[in-house]
């Protein structure tokens, strides 16, 4: 198991929780004692900073016998997880927690990568333009302006006006590209190690397509949980007990206490489900069915794959309309400057012919 830098200050990634759970499903289910199962994990890890807590882990796990206490010491899983851990011990039914918890995870890392790989390709897109429009105001329109300062035009001629408009147009431009890739930065920094995530959510969450996406993220990690949570062993009422802290934004969750507050008055999983809007109609109706026959666990576990990808879809259709965006205003920017500097050189070109 690769383990990154020093990580005391901060939560193990989310691809990085879901091979330690799943390599320790695979230590239980095998029959291996968990003592030498967490042993054998350290022993697989590659040297660094990271190493030790590995270390910290099995020593704990030998001396107190608890997987639960070991994560809790170590203090670099994500609170829901430890959390997981212990409920799993309790019930004894730990195997299949951290299954289940080792395909949340990873279903967690991949909306994070769609998410990232999303927002990665507009920012080298502006920066490629910046890098044009800069280009253009440093190296091109200099020379234009030698050149028309040769042939004796006056700035305030129809041609130097024309120069100055270009002139002006690019630079705006690029200030303004600029100062959307500073602040981009800034958020991104405030998002990865600032306290105020959830305010910035709700900013972000303004615009249409950024709540559509988050919506669906809600959805799927609802589902996501849901299902780990009843194939563990709970029942319906300890699941939505425990759901509604770890949704990512506070629409959902007050959906799931809203969720949770109609079950408590008497109404059915399903009809709950249906009134809150935690899902569509459509898949409200599979629960439905499920809960039916027995296998909400199942239809989760289904829901929450088809709403992974959904997210991945919908993060792509936002960045194929930012492309063709984008690519228009370059050619538009691009193409203001050059008619600017070309109208009036040809007009002279063909008054000197």
């Amino acid at each position: 198991m690769k383990v990154g830098k020093d990580r005391k200050s901060s939560v193990l990634p989310a691809d990085e929780t879901s091979m330690f759970c799943t390599q320790i499903a695979l230590v239980l289910k095998s029959g291996i004692s968990l003592a030498d199962g967490t042993e054998a994990i350290y022993s697989s890890c590659e040297n660094g900073p990271g190493k030790k807590y590995f270390e910290e882990i099995s020593t704990a796990v030998t001396q107190t016998g608890s997987l639960y206490e070991a994560v809790k010491q170590v203090g670099i899983f994500p609170s829901y997880m430890v959390e997981m851990t212990g409920i799993g011990e309790r019930a004894g039914k730990l195997d299949d927690v951290m299954e289940a918890l080792g395909l949340y995870y990873e279903r967690e890392h991949n909306i994070k990568k769609s998410i990232k790989n999303a927002v990665l390709y507009p920012s080298v897109l502006l920066m490629m333009l910046a890098i044009v429009i800069a280009v253009l105001v440093i190296g091109v329109l200099p020379i234009f302006s030698n050149v028309f300062e040769s042939l004796g035009i006056q700035p305030d001629s129809s041609a130097g006006i024309m120069m100055q408009a270009a002139k002006i147009t690019a630079v705006i431009a690029l200030i303004l590209i600029t100062a959307f890739l500073v602040i981009s930065g800034i958020l991104t920094l405030l998002f990865r190690f600032g306290r105020k995530k959830e305010q910035l959510t709700q900013l972000f969450s303004r615009f249409p397509a950024i709540r559509h996406i988050n919506r669906l993220i809600a959805s799927a990690r609802f589902a996501s949980l849901m299902s780990m949570m009843l194939s563990s062993g709970y029942n319906l009422d300890e699941a939505m007990q425990l759901v509604p802290s770890v949704l990512p934004d506070n629409a959902a969750r007050q959906k799931a206490v809203n969720c949770r507050n109609l079950m408590t008055d008497g109404i059915s999983f399903p009809e709950a489900i249906l009134r809150t809007g935690l899902f569509s109609p459509l898949y409200s109706q599979m629960i439905k069915v499920g809960f039916q026959t027995g296998q909400t666990d199942t239809v989760m576990q289904k829901l929450a794959a088809v709403y992974e990808e959904e997210v991945d879809d919908s993060i792509s259709k936002t960045v194929s309309l930012l492309e063709p965006i984008m690519v228009a205003v370059l050619a538009i920017i691009v193409g203001i400057v050059l008619l600017s500097v070309m109208l009036p050189l040809v007009s002279i070109m063909s008054s000197i012919g």
